[in-house]
Order: structure tokens, then sequence, then C-alpha cells
């Protein structure tokens, strides 16, 4: 993995240098072959003006090789170190006259007759590339003067610039791979604990960390390696206390069971006792097939291939009917059930899950209401929202409990002496389908007795 990340990293390094040598290599050229021609033109321009200054009248005979305008054309040539600098005047019929001898480069301008602005062009001379510029000057009447300046030597010498890249190129080479294999020793053996922790957390040892040192990536990777370890080890200590919880929720029951059928078996029981016995034996076996319900519900809800059935559904009126069904337990209980149903119209919702909900929450509230209280269901449209509410005047949870009340048999251990039935799935089961349903669930606590449970889903109209 190491040699790998080193060879990476060479080869990115020496792409990126080619790439930007190159075009900064082409850049440059273009640069320098830009700045030489205009200042090509520049001279030339200025070249023009001294010319014109030394024309003879119109109408005269323009001079030779002895001429002061021949000279001027040397001096130019020797000031500006430039193989040629030559000149013509191009007459008001299009007549071109070149001054002094020579004239390679005038017979190759192109539309010199029609010559308006400065033209640079690339001429063969001798077997040469000659690179020039040709600069008109308007004379008036007379005509106009174009002054051509080139040369055929390199603008950039490319041999040179291309050896001394190549020794920039091996020095850079060598400094990435120094570079390269510091960082990949670093990187390699930071990345080499993350491999053995992984392999630990596999093995079952959650409880492994890795040292989270510096703001880097790799850094960030241990923070959520260690997130992620965390998070494993706390849903084991979870799953942990569920199976304890389970396993002392079913035991309490069976060995109810378990002893009262041993007894009757022995023949322990007195005749008038069996009215007794068989409701606790039926009040256990109740217990029991209520959890055993609610674990199965559980197990299907997290099982991928769980789905919602849903219909129209005119939920005030579903929801009456499921507060309805807990009319005779409520008044043996001596408990008032209250209704406060806004009419929200028809919606679509799965009336089975929506009911079990309603009912989970209602009988939890019944469960820890004492005589002579209160249990409220209530239904409201808020914000694009249904929210379905259930309260109650019981004892109230302890805001420390609030964040917790959802977790599985939490609430069934922490209250138990107040209401020891239930399986203590339910609040779990209403979180469960509440995210199924793309809804989400709250407890509402408040200093003093009463609880609220707050349930929401989106506006299925």
């Amino acid at each position: 993995m190491r040699r790998r990340f080193f060879w990476g990293m060479v080869s990115v390094a020496v792409i990126t240098l080619v790439v930007g040598g190159l075009a900064a290599a082409i850049l440059i050229s273009r640069s320098v072959e830009t700045s030489a021609r205009t200042e090509f033109a520049r001279q030339a321009s200025a070249t023009a003006r001294l010319i014109d200054a030394e024309l003879p009248p119109e109408g005269a005979r323009l001079g030779d090789d002895g001429t002061r305008l021949v000279q001027i054309l040397r001096d130019v040539a020797l000031i500006g170190g430039h193989e040629f600098v030559e000149a013509a005047v191009v007459g008001p019929r299009g007549t071109v006259t070149v001054l002094g001898a020579g004239g390679e480069l005038i017979g190759k301008v192109p539309d010199i007759a029609d010559l308006t602005e400065s033209v640079s062009f690339d001429a063969e001379v001798a077997g040469e590339t000659v690179t020039a510029v040709a600069q008109p000057f308007r004379l008036g009447e007379r005509g106009t003067v174009v002054v051509v300046i080139g040369t055929s030597l390199e603008l950039i010498p490319w041999n040179e610039v291309m050896l001394r890249f190549a020794w920039a190129l091996a020095l850079a080479l060598s400094l990435a791979a120094f570079l390269a294999r510091s960082f990949s020793r670093f990187a390699g053996r930071r990345l080499a604990e993350l491999h053995d922790a992984s392999r630990a957390v596999a093995g079952g040892n959650l409880a492994i960390r890795l040292p989270a040192q510096g703001d880097d990536e790799l850094a960030a990777l241990a923070i959520a390696f260690n997130d992620m370890a965390g998070q494993l080890e706390a849903a084991r200590r979870r799953e942990h206390a569920f199976l304890v919880s389970v396993g002392h929720d079913l035991r309490t029951p069976l060995t109810t069971i378990s002893g009262y059928a041993e007894a009757m078996q022995e023949g322990r029981i007195p005749s008038d006792d069996l009215d007794r016995v068989a409701r606790v034996l039926g009040s256990e076996s109740d217990r029991l097939r209520r959890l055993v319900e609610d674990l199965m519900l559980l197990s299907r809800i997290e099982a991928p291939e769980f789905s919602l059935r849903t219909e129209p559904v005119d939920l005030a009126g579903h929801l009456n009917g499921v507060l309805e069904a807990f009319r005779t337990r409520a008044a043996a209980a001596r408990v008032q059930l209250v209704s406060e149903m806004a009419d929200v119209g028809v919606v679509q919702v799965d009336p089975d899950r929506i009911a079990q909900v309603a009912g989970n929450l209602l009988e939890n509230a019944l469960r820890y209401t004492p005589e002579a209280g209160m249990v409220r269901l209530a239904l409201r449209r808020d914000a694009g929202r249904l929210v379905i509410e259930v309260s109650d005047s019981g004892p109230g949870i302890d805001p420390s409990d609030a964040p917790h009340v959802f977790e599985r048999l939490y609430v069934a251990t922490r209250y138990r002496p107040l209401r020891p039935e239930g399986s203590g799935l339910g609040l779990s089961i209403v979180r469960e389908l509440m995210a199924v349903m793309g809804g989400d669930a709250a407890v509402i606590t408040s200093p003093g007795p009463g609880t609220t449970i707050r349930v929401s889903i989106p506006d299925g109209r």
C-alpha cells in the first residue's frame, strides 16, 4: 500500500511539473514573441519618421547606397541589433520603390501596396525563417513609406530552455520523491493503525480508539472511526441491557406460571383459590403474549420489506374510534377520556399503523394515570403536518429521563414500581412506526404531574 501511495504521489508530481512547464513555456513563448513584434513595430515607426524627414522633395530622385536614407537604415540595424532593416516608398499609384540595396523582406510583405497598419509575418530568406514586422507611415500626397524590421534569430533559445527545464525537472522529481516517501511513511503508518483498529472492531473489540492528532483528512477519518466505534459500543450495551430486561420480563411470568402449575399438580391449591389462580395465570399469559407480539412487531418494522398500506382515511373519526375502544377500561379505572379532535378531513395514512400508534400511547397513558385522573387525545394540523398528542395527569416523567423514554424497556424498568404491567416496548414501537411514516415523536415534560407524548406525520392530503 505504501509503495502504491509513493509512486502515485511521484506520478502526480511529475505530471504536474511537465504539464505546468509546457504550459508556462508556451505562454512565455507567446508573450516574448508578442513583445518582440511590438518593439519591432515601434522601432519601424520611428525609422519611418526619420526617413520622412530625409526624403527629397516630391518629384526628386530617391537616393541610393550613398544617400542619407541608406545610412539611416544601417544605423537602425546596428543600434537595434537587427539583421534586416529595409524600407520602400509606395507611391499614390501603388508603385514600390525600394530604398537602398537588398529588399529581401520588402518583396515579401503581404499586400504592401494596400498596407495601412502594422503587420507581422514570417518569411523565408536564404533558407532561414525570418520573423518580421512591416510598419507603414503616411507621407501625404507622396504615398506611404513602409519600414520592415526582421531577424532570423530565435526569440527564445529553446535548446537552452529545454536543458534547464530538464535539470529543474530532475531536481523537482528528486524532491518530490523524498517528500512522497516521507509522507507515505507517515500516512501509511496512520492507515496501518486504522487497518488494525478496524480488524479489532470486526473481532469484537469495540473499546479500541485511534489517536486523532492534527486537522488533516486522516485525523478526520480517525475521529469518524472513533465515533463509529463508540456508537457500536453503545449499541452493544443497549442490546445487552435489552436482553437482560427481556429476560427478566420473560422470567417473572414464567416463574409465576410454573410455580402455580407445579402447585396444582401436587394438589396444594385449595379449591376456593382456583378462580384467583386462574386469573393470575391468565394475566401472566397475557403479559407474555403482549411481550412476544411486541417483539415480533419491532422485528417486522426493522425488516427492509416492511411497508405501509396507505388509503384515504377520515383521521379524526378514525382516532375517535380508537379512543372509544378504551372507554370500558378507562371507566373501570375511573379515568376520564377526553377527545379534542380537529376536523383535518380525509388524509392518506395507514389506518392500522396510525391506530396502533394512538393505541400504544393511550395504553401507556392509562397505565400511569391514577384514579380520578384524565387522559386526553388531541388531533390538529400544524405547519403542514398532522399532530397527535396524548396527555395524562399521571406522576410525570423526570426531565432527565425524557431523552430515553422511547428506548426499549426504559420506561418499564425505570417506573416499574408505579405500574408493573405492560411489555415496556409500546413507546419504542411508536417511535419506529413514526420513522417509517416519515414522522417524529417527542415527549413534553414540565415540572409537576402530567406527561404529553406528541407525534407528527406529513399531511397526506
